[in-house]
């Protein structure tokens, strides 16, 4: 995970909870995503789809914030 990613993420962080969001946050969020595990998810509207990919996002914040603490 980036900086940038990092910072969205964490200004965001209310949409890795159980709410709406619109096509442009959901796009975000799975470049993110994408960008992150090296993988190639599309944008999908499925629920448990979108719940697996917020609970990865969320372990990678704690994993980023982790690795810079120590900074």
């Amino acid at each position: 995970m980036n900086k940038e990613d990092y910072k969205w993420l964490s200004a965001n962080y209310k949409l890795l909870g159980n709410v709406r969001m619109t096509n442009a946050e959901a796009i975000q969020l799975f470049d993110i995503y994408n960008r992150t595990t090296g993988e190639n998810k599309p944008i999908t509207s499925c629920g448990r789809c979108v719940y697996n990919i917020k609970q990865r996002l969320k372990i990678e914040l704690n994993i980023y914030e982790k690795a810079n603490s120590r900074d």
